[in-house]
């Protein structure tokens, strides 16, 4: 009965998982659309330093989002069963904390302004700041909405609010707002999103604030909460030097870049780690049910990832000129060198995933110091050499990263990494031989970079089909399955 109870728990779970996969792929891969749309008309209708304004206070929102949440949201999901008193708890944490953080940025700035030698950053700074007590209302909704793995309602409001914001955005700028229209968009996204996960939920929290609820959360999610403020510290550092030392033009085209590699590299991991955060959590007791899941994200994430960046590292200057036009083009050496690190970016959350399901939050917390520190060196030695120092100090980092969070996850497993780096190897291995033949081609030849992708996706397929069947098998399987269970 026991055994029936435990496989019945199993099929239902993963046929959670199934379905969650579908709608998280529909939603950041739809995301990834809206994304490509909007900053195609928008980089078409404002100016590299209007983009570059919004990336030197990136440091700014970042850090302050990460105390809104606090750490609660990965802690309600961990947590087996949080109650209407949890969720109400950390609703009216998030909101105060919100409210608290915007004050301090409304008063500092005027001081901002002036480190960066830009008054009118001052004013940008606190408009752009109201997206923290907005979007401190919508985190508790989505939140719920994880831990109910209801990825459905999430993709439809998460895609209706982008596309909300993107209006808003686009017609401010048709209008001559500037950089005033990526404030707005920002705003309209998060203010819609709130509004229609209110009517999709229904969901209000009650009168009741606990002390003990803060208290039990904060012991994992203060972990969390320190991991992540190091870590946008750290990722955003480089806007803040790019800022101060170079120009806001410069600024834009780093920021340029930095996105249209976090859209390429981070969407499809995204799409499985959110969705398997939670079956992972499910599976904190059962180790060996969990590497082996740990394994099947890692083969699947780098099997479509890998040949993707690899392509795009081919067509890049041509696909930025056709996407935003040629004012863009000079951000290309900068988007080549992110890709390099993507490969291994691609790979970074997965193992963080696994060794936060496990409620090792503190290891987290303990090797973030190292992570991000190694990062911040970087950084600070990478500025002597130019942007591209600094971008190389990143793509050093995310490797650094990758290797420590999959070192954390393979020990508390019980697995090697060898057998990690396997899993991903062979994949990196089709991946460079493709693109030696798609350049050697081009060099040969003379043809364009459209020709040379294509001769890279064909060798990919070829040598996939001698060399990595099981891989490819996989992947038309899970996604045979979850075609099956979209309706």
């Amino acid at each position: 009965m026991a055994e029936q109870e435990k496989s019945a728990s199993s099929q239902d779970l993963s046929g959670k998982a199934a379905k969650g996969a579908v709608w998280s792929t529909i939603d950041r891969f739809g995301m990834m659309v809206l994304i490509f749309s909007v900053n195609l008309v928008l980089a078409r209708l404002l100016t590299p330093a209007d983009f570059g304004i919004i990336g030197m206070l990136a440091i700014f929102m970042s850090v302050s989002q990460v105390f809104v949440d606090g750490g609660f949201g990965s802690a309600l999901i961990q947590k087996k069963q949080p109650s209407q008193s949890d969720y109400s708890t950390v609703f009216y944490w998030n909101l105060m904390i919100s409210i608290g953080l915007y004050i301090c940025l409304f008063i500092i700035s005027p001081w901002v302004g002036e480190f960066y030698r830009m008054p009118l950053l001052s004013s940008v700074l606190r408009g752009i700041g109201l997206t923290l007590i907005v979007s401190s209302v919508y985190t508790i909704q989505m939140t719920r909405l994880r831990k109910q793995m209801n990825f459905k309602k999430l993709a439809v409001c998460n895609l209706t609010s982008y596309f909300t914001g993107g209006l808003v955005g686009i017609g401010m700028a048709l209008s001559g707002f500037g950089v005033w229209s990526l404030v707005g968009m920002q705003i309209g996204y998060y203010s819609m999103g709130v509004v229609l996960l209110a009517v999709v939920t229904r969901w209000l929290p009650s009168w009741s604030f606990s002390k003990s609820t803060v208290k039990e959360l904060f012991g994992f999610g203060g972990f969390i909460l320190g991991a992540n403020i190091l870590q946008e510290i750290s990722k955003n550092i480089q806007g803040v030097v790019i800022g101060r030392k170079f120009s806001a033009a410069q600024m834009g085209l780093y920021s340029q870049a930095h996105k249209f590699d976090s859209v390429t590299s981070n969407t499809l991991p995204l799409v499985v780690g959110q969705v398997m955060y939670p079956v992972f959590s499910e599976l904190q007791f059962d180790k060996v049910r969990l590497a082996a899941a740990l394994s099947k994200s890692v083969r699947l994430i780098s099997f479509l990832s890998f040949p993707l960046i690899g392509l795009l590292i081919i067509i890049a200057e041509p696909l930025i000129g056709l996407l935003y036009g040629d004012k863009w083009i000079p951000c290309t050496a900068y988007y080549r060198i992110f890709c390099i690190g993507g490969f291994f970016t691609t790979l970074i959350n997965i193992n963080f995933y696994v060794v936060a399901a496990l409620g090792y939050s503190k290891t987290l917390f303990k090797w973030s110091f190292y992570k991000w520190g190694f990062l911040l060196t970087g950084i600070l030695v990478g500025m002597n050499f130019g942007i591209d120092g600094i971008i190389w100090a990143v793509v050093l980092s995310n490797i650094n990263i990758y290797f420590v969070n999959s070192c954390l996850a393979c020990r508390q497993l019980g697995v090697s990494l060898i057998s990690q780096v396997k899993d991903w190897g062979r994949n990196m291995v089709i991946v460079f031989l493709s693109g030696i033949m798609a350049v050697g081609f081009s060099m040969v030849t003379g043809f364009s970079p459209w020709i040379s992708g294509l001769v890279f996706v064909i060798a990919f397929a070829v040598l996939v089909f001698f060399l990595n069947r099981d891989d490819f098998s996989q992947a038309k399987d899970i996604s045979v399955r979850l075609l099956g269970k979209i309706r």
